[in-house]
């Protein structure tokens, strides 16, 4: 064995990201995955920005390493194809609205007939079951919903949307994992299943305020420092910002000690975590006025760091491609276009000792359109017919 899933074979129906993410991370590890497309436009997010030589950077990242075929699921033919790709497959991911795979005759009930080791996930927004199942979702969404953007901002400004795409990714990271727990359940079994990934649910999974609000607490905002410890938080140089983390009494210490203010220590407004919360504003002060004196932030978080207070600077995402750390973790790496050229893209987080991920260039619409068809039994007659009526 090359990789991790190789010889398993994966039918892709989603689209954006949060479906595409969890199937390439299937690629990544050795999986065939056939993304099955619309004719003409294919997934959404091949026209996203930014584009590279009209090539949708977010669209290369997600469906990296997979095969591009175009069928059209409104022609009979189209829902033959797809049976019969099923009939071969280990794994169907979708990521419609529920209820519209069952109009094609493609719901999990149905695969199972026509592969009862099928292994089925499904990711939406609301997910399978519940009142809201059938509404749109997206990212942002997700966020409103669950608490994340009520969490997030100034006490006294309004909800803010985070900077990442949370939900999206969030969503697609469970349906990879949730799909590989189905394999291995299959492999003790013999018995596929059906995988019900919503983007609500995995925010709601990561809100650790919700047990506080069932206590009868009203969490809520608290800006760029954390309402409990102290300090913990964004700080302000001359023109960038800092991270510093220095909540307990050995750490506090250590950065009074680096500023030079030992006096600190046992100043009766500083000397316990408590007394820091309740005088916030001062402590932020006397901070910042200290990590103003440096023309540079990296010079005070270079001590800091060397006296082994936990602390970054905050970097900026053209910071982060040329982060030495991050290159040699593989996590900043040359992805190849479809054109055959390089650009500077995300590795996979996955590490493991005896596999390793392999990011391969992401298809053009319909590219493995002639590979795939003669695979399943059609001839060159026939193929050319069916592209010449779907326009790839």
């Amino acid at each position: 064995m090359r990789n991790i899933f190789d010889g398993i074979k994966v039918i892709d129906f989603t689209s954006t990201a949060a479906g595409p993410t969890a199937t390439a991370l299937l690629a990544d590890f050795g999986a065939e995955v056939i993304k099955v497309e619309r004719p003409k436009v294919g997934d959404d997010s091949r026209q996203f920005m930014p584009q590279f030589e009209g090539n949708s950077m977010t669209h290369m990242w997600c469906n990296r390493g997979k095969k591009s075929l175009v069928v059209d699921m409104q022609d009979p033919i189209g829902v033959e194809i797809v049976e019969k790709l099923i009939l071969q497959a280990d794994i169907v991911v979708e990521s419609f609205r529920p209820g519209t795979m069952a109009k094609f005759g493609f719901d999990y009930d149905n695969l199972k007939k026509i592969n009862p080791r099928i292994i089925m996930c499904s990711v939406s927004g609301y997910g399978q079951t519940g009142p809201d199942s059938h509404k749109p979702g997206y990212d942002i969404v997700a966020q409103a919903l669950s608490g994340a953007m009520d969490l997030t901002g100034d006490p006294d400004g309004p909800p803010v949307r985070s900077g990442l795409v949370l939900a999206d990714y969030c969503a697609g990271y469970n349906a990879f994992a949730g799909m590989v727990a189905a394999l291995y359940y299959r492999e003790r079994t013999g018995k596929g299943q059906h995988v019900d990934i919503a983007l609500l649910d995995c925010l709601i999974g990561m809100n650790s305020f919700v047990e506080a609000a069932g206590l009868g607490h009203k969490p809520t905002r608290t800006g760029n420092h954390h309402g409990m410890l102290a300090p913990f938080g964004v700080f302000k140089g001359k023109s960038e910002y800092a991270i510093i983390c220095a909540p307990n009494l050995k750490l506090w210490s250590l950065l009074c000690t680096v500023m030079g203010r030992t006096d600190f220590i046992e100043d009766p407004l500083f000397n316990t975590s408590p007394n820091r919360i309740k005088n916030i504003d001062k402590m932020i002060t006397e901070i910042e006025q200290w990590l103003k004196t440096f023309d540079k932030i990296d010079e005070p978080v270079a001590m800091m760091d060397k006296a082994g207070i936990p602390c970054a600077k905050i970097l900026t995402s053209n910071d982060v491609i040329s982060n030495e750390h991050l290159k040699v973790r593989e996590m900043i790496i040359e992805l190849e276009t479809p054109s055959g050229k390089k650009i500077s893209a995300r590795g996979n987080h996955l590490k493991f000792s005896e596999a390793k991920a392999i990011l391969r260039k992401a298809p053009k619409l319909g590219e493995h359109e002639d590979q795939i068809l003669k695979l399943i039994g059609y001839d060159d007659v026939k193929i050319a017919e069916l592209k010449s009526k779907w326009g790839c």
